[in-house]
């Protein structure tokens, strides 16, 4: 994979990420005044995560292909990252199932 194949990968990760974050927003209104709270609280670090990834997504797309094993692995750590704190921050608000 490029350089380019692999920053438009992970910019289409991010924008899923950002998609369902906006999906939660919208069926947060359930929530009680408390929770709600603490949701605006943690959807507001992770859209700070967001753009910060955006940002230097965009930095590595300018740099020259010497630069692929920098942009390869920063991608692959911060996706793993947000992954991760997405997935830690959704298992608080998704519904159990029985």
């Amino acid at each position: 994979m490029t350089k380019d194949e692999m920053i438009k990968e992970a910019k289409k990760q991010l924008a899923n990420f950002q998609k369902e974050m906006a999906e939660l927003k919208t069926a947060s209104v359930h929530l009680s005044e408390e929770a709600k709270k603490k949701f605006d609280i943690g959807a507001q670090e992770l859209e700070k995560l967001y753009k910060e990834a955006d940002t230097k997504y965009e930095e590595l797309s300018h740099k020259a292909e010497e630069s692929y094993k920098e942009a390869k692995s920063f991608m692959e750590l911060t996706n793993k990252a947000l992954q991760h704190s997405f997935h830690y921050f959704m298992s608080h608000y998704r519904k159990k199932e029985k």
